[in-house]
């Protein structure tokens, strides 16, 4: 292991995910720096004090990856906040695409849902070196699929116009046959009474 692998990682993993959390809030969770500074740390002791660049590097990777690992988690744990948000709007969704939009929606997120068991479970069993394959494989699932639903604004916008049309057609409806009901049931009341 090199000192050029570990900055190569950096570049290519790290940067890139804490970046992107780091935008969602502009700010970036302080267990995430701490794995950051360690790796840091151990990079110094290879310059400073004479360790070997083989156990600093690897030592140094492992807590980039942690940290990265920790990023995935988030990046998943606020993909369920922006679904549970998106899914409470006052939209009918089955009015997009014959309704093909929400089936897809569902069973898209089905499937990141199920590769993030698998990877929770990889993890678990063998590890954070194995699992990392997996937690990347979620993050690149996500960044499908906001790109293929949230990124529909003006299909949903039309969906929302449309049930709100519809919401209130019934609405309306529901109002004069009610009305109608109740006149009609004070009428029978009146004539039977008599």
């Amino acid at each position: 292991m090199t000192e050029k692998e570990v900055y190569s990682f950096y570049q290519e993993f790290v940067k890139p995910i804490y970046s992107e959390i780091e935008a969602r809030w502009n700010d970036i969770p302080v267990e995430l720096l701490f794995e950051s500074y360690a790796a840091l740390d151990h990079l110094k002791r290879f310059h400073l004090n004479e360790g070997s660049e083989a156990e600093s590097c690897t030592k140094a990777l492992s807590h980039l990856k942690r940290g990265v690992l920790d990023a995935f988690k988030l990046k998943l744990k606020y993909f369920n906040i922006d679904v549970e948000h998106f899914l409470k709007s006052s939209v009918d969704f089955q009015l997009i695409d014959n309704g093909r939009f929400i089936s897809s929606f569902y069973r898209d997120r089905a499937e990141i849902i199920q590769v993030a068991k698998q990877a929770r479970l990889t993890e678990s069993q063998n590890g954070k070196e194995l699992a990392f394959e997996g937690w990347f494989s979620v993050s690149q699932k996500i960044d499908e699929f906001e790109h293929q639903y949230f990124s529909k604004v003006y299909e949903v916008e039309w969906a929302k116009t449309k049930t709100i049309k519809l919401v209130n057609k019934d609405s309306l409806r529901g109002f004069l046959i009610g009305l109608a009901s109740g006149i009609l049931s004070s009428l029978l009341v009146a004539f039977v009474s008599s």
